[in-house]
């Protein structure tokens, strides 16, 4: 006799048991890194070339993170960006759904060659820090006379 009884739909939609251990083992691991100082997050960013400042702009969403927490150090080929999202959630909470990461993050962005390091700025404004890295200005090029040796010692070859 065949059973017409539906099983229980999942709260979780789709989600299968492996691939809620997943979660929970994710969750876990970010956990125990943000305890053990390890980076937690990678921020989003965009990377372009803007050609009205000839420079490489590096733009990341850096929402809920004071500015004086983070570090910046840029040479002739990366930039790097690190820094802290300080855990503000309420102690007496019961959360139905968390999204939002706490703790380090680190994010490196390859640099073209003949970016000038030292001319680099970095602004922070909603949430979003904005780093600029101009271009080195090529140099000029420099006509060089040729001088004739043979002229001058008479004709002799």
């Amino acid at each position: 006799m065949e059973s017409r009884h539906k099983p229980e739909r999942s709260r979780f939609g789709r989600l299968e048991g492996s691939d809620i251990d997943g979660v929970f083992f994710e969750m876990l691991r970010a956990e125990r890194a943000a305890r053990l100082g390890r980076v937690v997050f990678r921020p989003n960013a965009d990377v372009y070339f803007d050609k009205r400042k000839n420079a490489v702009v590096v733009r990341l969403d850096l929402a809920g993170i004071d500015p004086a927490e983070v570090d910046l150090e840029v040479d002739e080929s990366a930039l790097r960006i690190s820094g802290v999202r300080t855990d503000q959630r309420h102690p007496d909470a019961v959360y139905q759904q968390m999204e939002i990461t706490y703790g380090p993050f680190e994010r490196v962005v390859m640099l073209p060659p003949g970016v000038d390091p030292e001319q680099a700025t970095a602004d922070y404004s909603h949430g979003y820090l904005e780093v600029v890295v101009p271009m080195k200005p090529r140099p000029e090029r420099k006509k060089i006379a040729i001088e004739r040796r043979d002229e001058q010692q008479g004709g002799e070859a």
